[in-house]
């Protein structure tokens, strides 16, 4: 900017061919062309280069783990409960925000919960899933 204190200004405002209106005027773009034509993107090529390799190696590989544990837990809880895919990822989600425990709410939405200890079956089933795979008790 100290280089070209004295070539640029602003006054009246104009919109040029694109729409972009401005009101910034430059009178060194012989001597400054350098600076856009060729710039040293090394930088920010190294800085996408790691964000793209931290995410595939560690978000996407965290994410695809989850999901499988996610199957894992569905194939057991249709191990007691035959239902559809949808049914299942409801269940398992509850059962996961709730601390491991069917909620009235749960309950009432699907009452074979409520016949023969099947509740405690299919939270066993669920939650080894997790406990094998994250250690989360």
């Amino acid at each position: 900017m100290q280089r070209y204190a004295s070539a640029y200004r602003f006054g009246e405002l104009v919109t040029y061919e694109d729409g972009t209106p401005s009101n910034f005027y430059f009178d060194d773009y012989e001597d400054a062309c350098f600076a856009w034509r060729y710039p040293d993107l090394t930088e920010h090529v190294l800085y996408v280069a790691r964000v793209v390799e931290y995410t595939v190696r560690t978000e996407m590989a965290a994410e695809a783990r989850v999901l499988v544990v996610f199957q894992i837990a569905q194939e057991r809880l249709k191990d007691v409960l035959e239902m559809p895919d949808q049914d299942a990822n409801r269940i398992i989600r509850s059962l996961k925000e709730n601390g491991w425990q069917v909620t009235g709410k749960l309950q009432k939405q699907y009452p074979v919960l409520s016949e023969d200890g099947r509740a405690e079956r299919v939270i066993n089933a669920v939650r080894s899933a997790f406990e094998e795979d994250f250690g989360e008790k």
